[in-house]
């Protein structure tokens, strides 16, 4: 029997072999058809739209611009289109194929499962891509195959597009003409939306996707105690999947395949996060100011008395109001994402792995490359809301809104900056909205300066948090909150540093001011363990992260910073840490910021030198997957100092609102523009120096503190810079550092909830062992402490090898025949699986069917509801959640756009394009055009338990 089965598969094989080599033949004539094919497939035309087209009283087109998508907006954002063609005479796949352009837009792919037949077209929109066409600079918009074989481009020049033109591809020469998106350029017909538009993907950024183990002394946040000194925490796919000292066994299920070891020789904590900050601000250095009131009007110490009085300082506009407004104007210097990479990287540099305080708007370019923002998306739920100059403690603000949230379970937390002073209106604020019922679980209130112990008790009873910036108090008006009060009366802290202009430049500094004003001021109230609560898990407990981060264990992401380790108290350790002490921040298990042999193993030669005094660390603030994603942080910096400069020639070059005017006519302009409360027509716009990244060697940083009177009242803050940044280095290390750590007791270290550091029945005896390198020894005898029942003896596996071998041949031949089947299925089959692209063909004729089949209107309501309902069931999402993940502008209302968006997320498995009509006829009961969270609800009550529906005070119309 063994010898027919080895004759069988032997001439098997020699078939296949033979095949294989027809096939591989007719595989190479295939590809050279292929590619001659693929050079029929061209950039066709480019449609460049200015932006604006509608009067912003009436929001009505006055322009006559057409809504060339149909999706109800009009201009660039929506209406900008790229059209592919498909001139030969066969029909070419280009499923997966990249658009790109030059102008920093990152690329994006088109759907799976896409052929061009013979002269066929496919156009891509802006709302579909985010692909920017850009008037001021020009473009080059490239394909390309999946291979980056650069397929076609076409290119235009900058300031030369014609608004309701579009450029043409006329044989190599470039023309303008009226567009046909998705047709051909003599098309005459009334135009309708085309029926061949499609989605460009973004790229998936696989950053988050490595595997990597830190060795180190592992902080965990997760008990004062739980301190593992030789620990290992295993990250994969931006969580952590680990965590157990080095002299105990890995838990069960740790996966080590392709796992680099990284010896951090420091200490890893949960990384920092900041619940107070305005990001937008952190290019700007320092604010050197003379408080410019009376003495009676001043505070005791001789500051401010509340927060409503320093922005009227003369010289808050030009040294603050419009370094910030000049840089973020794209009439100026328009660099609104850089000076947010910029901060980010401030940020990154301490540790700091969450900043709350970001723009709303704009994000694309800076969102998803460093630090997470709070207020956006993250951990696939968006439930904060912020209040900073909203008035809150007016009586004319109900916040109704926010309390029909929090009855509803979608809000997580609510920032409201509060009693920011030392006088009683300051106070006051407290109790109003104490009376109004906005002081709740999930309020935060930012500053609480004024507060006493009886508000901090009601904060307590409700179980309200408090955020608390010492340093920017202290310069501002000269005391701080009472922090003991707060914590005496049960209320959680945390420390964070406000913003660049009066406060730290991240947690890590801040952290030393709290530290000062603990040891000085407060008895040493707070243990050195629970100042660094205050940075890690407590933000993320207010916040409602606990589940997600703040805490180093195993299922929680891996946001994480690692300190090299100098003091045997690791608290201290954090404390006392300063610039180039921070070896490693690493957010959603990718590394952003640290030490240059440490990025090197772990990003490999992605990232650049950051320079400080004395010593070099690495950034990565690259992504090809973001807006403006290839920007270096050199180039970054670059332009920022050159912005903070404000020299003459500059503004001339760069700054639109000078397009033509001679140099009079643009000095003229700055004169009145730029007098300020002064009026007396003299430019005062600055000459600043751009923010350092780091606080060591920042000089003027220290003497704005120094010599800041009221900030010295009752602290002396010259000995901050003696007390935590006068320490020996070279080329940023410690000298004569020598900390030796107890070895761990087995019992302990371990958060993976399985029972101390034993296995558990984990099979790890075919993984790299955690502590030798990547390396198995085979002298080491890994079965020894098993039972002998556990082994087969020699002689059963003798029988067993014979009866496997008998079936190896034939499992051969059937392995090679499933693996030329798997090739033939193409590359592309994974990115069908795992969803990450789906085509959205609204000309489908299954959906236009499925829309056409009722005939009555009624029934069309009835069908959508129903969809909608399957909808909100298979996201777990109730009415409201569903809804407030659409409106992405967070407006209150959901206009088609951000419909045809979710359909082809949220909704895409209940919901099709072909349904947003029906949508918009069954939930806009006025008419507007836009569907507003009161008559979404409206609709909707009946499909989900009445707890989820709130009842919501009128909404205010959309912004302007």
């Amino acid at each position: 029997m063994r010898r027919v089965l080895v004759a069988s598969s032997v001439l098997l094989l020699l078939m296949f072999s033979s095949w294989s080599s027809t096939v591989n033949s007719l595989e190479l004539d295939d590809a050279k058809e292929a590619n001659g094919r693929a050079a029929n497939v061209v950039i066709s035309e480019l449609f460049i739209s200015p932006n604006n087209l509608v009067a912003n009283e009436t929001n009505s087109n006055i322009y006559g611009a057409v809504d060339w998508n149909g999706d109800g907006d009009y201009g660039k954002y929506s209406d900008q289109f790229i059209e592919i063609w498909n001139s030969g005479d066969a029909p070419q796949d280009v499923s997966s194929w990249l658009l790109s352009t030059t102008s920093g837009s990152p690329p994006c792919q088109l759907p799976y499962n896409t052929t061009l037949d013979a002269d066929e077209r496919l156009v891509v929109f802006r709302a579909d891509s985010d692909l920017d066409l850009s008037y001021f600079d020009g473009e080059t918009v490239s394909i390309s195959d999946t291979n980056s074989n650069l397929i076609n481009s076409m290119s235009f020049p900058a300031s030369d597009s014609s608004y309701g033109r579009s450029y043409i591809s006329d044989d190599g020469s470039l023309t303008k003409d009226d567009p046909t998106p998705g047709r051909a350029a003599d098309y005459s017909e009334p135009y309708t939306v085309p029926d061949n538009i499609v989605n460009c993907y973004k790229l998936t950024n696989t950053d988050s996707s490595r595997a990597f183990l830190l060795k180190g002394r592992v902080v965990t946040m997760d008990g004062e105690n739980n301190v593992i000194n030789d620990g290992n925490v295993m990250i994969r796919d931006g969580k952590i999947t680990g965590v157990w000292a080095s002299n105990a066994n890995p838990p069960a299920g740790v996966d080590f395949t392709d796992v680099p070891i990284v010896e951090t020789e420091g200490t890893i904590y949960p990384g920092l996060i900041d619940l107070h900050n305005h990001v937008h601000y952190n290019h700007i250095p320092l604010w050197d100011f003379d408080v410019h009131l009376s003495d009676s009007q001043k505070s005791e110490e001789g500051g401010y008395t509340n927060r409503y009085q320093w922005g009227n300082n003369w010289d808050y506009g030009p040294s603050i109001t419009w370094m910030k407004t000049n840089i973020q104007s794209t009439y100026r210097w328009d660099m609104a994402s850089e000076q947010m990479k910029y901060a980010e990287v401030q940020a990154v540099s301490g540790g700091v792995t969450a900043m709350q305080g970001s723009p709303s708007s704009g994000t694309q370019a800076w969102d998803s490359i460093l630090s997470r923002n709070v207020e956006l998306y993250n951990f696939g739920q968006d439930g904060i809301s912020t209040c900073a100059v909203c008035g809150a403690a007016d009586d004319d603000y109900t916040g109704s809104h926010l309390i029909s949230q929090s009855e509803a379970g979608t809000l997580n937390a609510w920032f409201v900056h509060l009693s920011e002073g030392v006088d009683q209106s300051s106070k006051d604020e407290f109790d109003a909205l104490w009376s109004k019922n906005l002081i709740m679980d999930e309020t935060i209130v930012i500053h609480g300066t004024a507060l006493d112990s009886s508000q901090f008790s009601k904060m307590a009873s409700v179980n309200s948090e408090l955020v608390w910036s010492p340093l920017s108090n202290l310069l501002l008006y000269g005391d701080t909150t009472d922090v003991v009060a707060a914590d005496q009366a049960g209320v959680s802290i945390s420390i964070s540093p406000d913003w660049g202009p009066s406060g730290s430049k991240n947690n890590l500094h801040e952290l030393k001011v709290a530290d000062m004003w603990n040891t000085n001021n407060l008895g040493g109230h707070f243990s050195n363990y629970e100042l660094v609560e205050m940075v890690t898990c407590n933000p993320a407990d207010a916040t409602g992260w606990t589940p997600f981060v703040g805490r180093i264990k195993a299922d929680l992401y891996a946001d994480l910073v690692v300190i090299d380790t100098f003091h045997e108290d690791p608290y201290r350790n954090l404390i006392e840490a300063i610039d180039a002490d921070v070896a490693l921040t690493v957010v959603q298990g990718k590394a952003v910021f640290g030490d240059v042999d440490l990025m090197q193993q772990l990003q490999g030669d992605d990232w650049e030198y950051v320079n400080g005094t004395g010593f070099q660390k690495a950034v990565d603030v690259t992504s090809l997957t973001e807006v403006d994603g290839s920007q270096t942080f050199a180039e970054i910096e670059a332009g920022l100092a050159m912005a903070m400069r404000h020299e003459f020639d500059d503004m001339k070059a760069n700054w639109v609102e000078f397009n033509g005017d001679s140099d009079e006519e643009i000095n003229a302009w700055l004169n009145t523009t730029f007098d300020g409360d002064y009026k007396d027509n003299v430019n005062r716009l600055k000459n600043l120096t751009l923010d350092p990244i780091f606080t060591s060697g920042d000089d003027r940083y220290f003497d704005v503190i120094n010599r800041s009177t009221h900030a010295n009242y009752h602290i002396d803050l010259t000995k901050l810079y003696d007390n935590y940044y006068t320490v020996e280095m070279e080329n940023g290390d410690r000298i004569n550092v020598n900390v030796q750590l107890p070895d761990d007791n087995t019992n302990t270290g371990n958060n993976n909830n399985n029972g101390g550091n034993t296995n558990n029945g984990g099979d790890t005896t075919t993984l790299p062992g955690p502590t030798d390198n990547n390396t198995v020894d085979d002298d080491d005898d890994m079965f020894a402490d098993q039972p002998d029942d556990q082994f087969i003896d020699e002689a059963e596996a003798d029988e067993a090898t014979k009866n496997q071998l008998k079936l190896i041949l034939l499992i051969i031949v059937i392995a090679l025949l499933f693996g030329l089947y798997v090739v033939s299925r193409g590359d592309d089959d994974d990115l069908l699986n795992s969803q990450t692209t789906v085509i959205d063909k609204i000309w489908d004729d299954e959906d236009v069917n499925e829309s056409s089949s009722d005939s009555d209107g009624k029934d069309d309501s009835i069908d959508i509801k129903d969809k909608v309902a399957s909808a909100m069931k298979s996201s777990g999402l109730s009415a409201v959640r569903l809804f407030t993940a659409i409106d992405q502008t967070n407006d209150g209302y959901v206009s088609r756009r951000e419909i045809r968006t979710a359909v082809n997320t949220l909704l895409k498995d209940s919901v099709k394009v072909s349904d947003i009509d029906a949508m918009l006829d069954t939930f806009d009961a006025n008419g507007d055009g836009v569907i507003s969270l009161d008559e979404f609800l409206t609709v909707m009550e009946k499909h989900q338990p009445k707890q989820f529906v709130p009842v919501l005070p009128d909404l205010k119309p959309p912004p302007k």
